[in-house]
């Protein structure tokens, strides 16, 4: 998760993969999946650029791996779908797997004018996407904020998800409802803020400045992961320099709106195995993907 810069902004990330230095370009070649996911080639295990019309904008995302098993990975709080480059090589063979840009993230649309960002609209946004594709069952995998998107979608259309992989995420924090008024009241305040900051130039970050905020912020990440990440979350400034492609509006903290009781319903109608990862090492990652896939 991206930490602070100038004027209240949070550290995101950066799009193309020659913007931040040090990593590998992206395939050049975008893949348009209009109806499906089989648009992109069958046998690649490099990434695909995927494009999903959503009617009121376009998702995007990246695609690799093809067969019969199908993945969904639902990326944090301000991240994008890079969060999973480094578990994606790991999937077995016969897996076909896509890492989304949710909206208002790495290079998906953002939401409509007075639109609130919110789980709730991120899990809509997502089934529309599963609907386009024509996705019937599917495992979804979630980081963070994406594992609290991945509850309620996992709880609202169960009959969509074969398994639900949620790392970092057991519930969300929850406030009890006599404090809601005083929180929406922050929220929305926090909102209409960066609803006119949006308006506003952006700030241009030098490549540095942006992967050493971006570390400190997220207070978790090390320089390799920062720049997994800023790679599809910022754009290269006409006059140099980088600017953050996120939507301003997103960076409002919104989760704790939904009381501890009604958590634990929604709990109740998970139907699928569930598996929840709290780890900071790559080694458990493998171990969890190789205990899913191979048992």
């Amino acid at each position: 998760m991206p930490g602070p810069g100038q004027n209240g902004e949070e550290i995101e990330q950066v799009n193309h993969k020659d913007v931040i230095h040090g990593e590998a370009k992206e395939n050049a070649n975008a893949t348009s999946c209009p109806n499906t996911p089989h648009n992109v080639k069958k046998d690649a295990w490099e990434w695909e650029e995927v494009e999903i019309d959503i009617e009121w904008g376009i998702l995007r995302g990246k695609q690799r791996g093809s067969g019969p098993r199908l993945i969904l990975g639902i990326h944090g709080w301000l991240d994008n779908a890079n969060t999973f480059d480094l578990i994606a090589p790991m999937l077995p063979q016969g897996t076909q797997f896509l890492s989304l840009d949710l909206p208002g993230h790495g290079n998906s649309d953002h939401f409509p004018p007075g639109f609130i960002y919110d789980p709730r609209g991120y899990m809509g946004a997502v089934k529309k996407a599963v609907k386009v594709l024509g996705w019937e069952r599917f495992i979804l995998l979630g980081h963070s904020m994406g594992a609290v998107v991945g509850i309620l979608y996992t709880a609202v259309f169960p009959e969509d998800v074969e398994a639900f992989i949620s790392i970092d995420i057991i519930k969300p924090w929850s406030s009890p409802p006599e404090k809601y008024a005083a929180q929406f009241a922050k929220y929305f305040n926090q909102y209409f803020d960066h609803e006119t900051k949006a308006r506003q130039d952006p700030l241009v970050y030098e490549e540095h400045e942006l992967v050493r905020k971006t570390i400190e912020g997220s207070k978790s990440l090390d320089e390799r992961g920062a720049r997994i990440l800023l790679n599809r979350g910022a754009r290269t400034a006409e006059n140099g320099g980088l600017i953050l492609k996120r939507d301003l509006r997103a960076k409002v903290y919104f989760i704790g709106f939904v009381s501890f009781e009604a958590w634990v319903e929604l709990a109740r109608c998970i139907k699928c195995p569930l598996l929840f990862v709290k780890d900071d090492e790559v080694a458990l990652h493998y171990r969890v993907l190789k205990y899913i896939f191979y048992g």
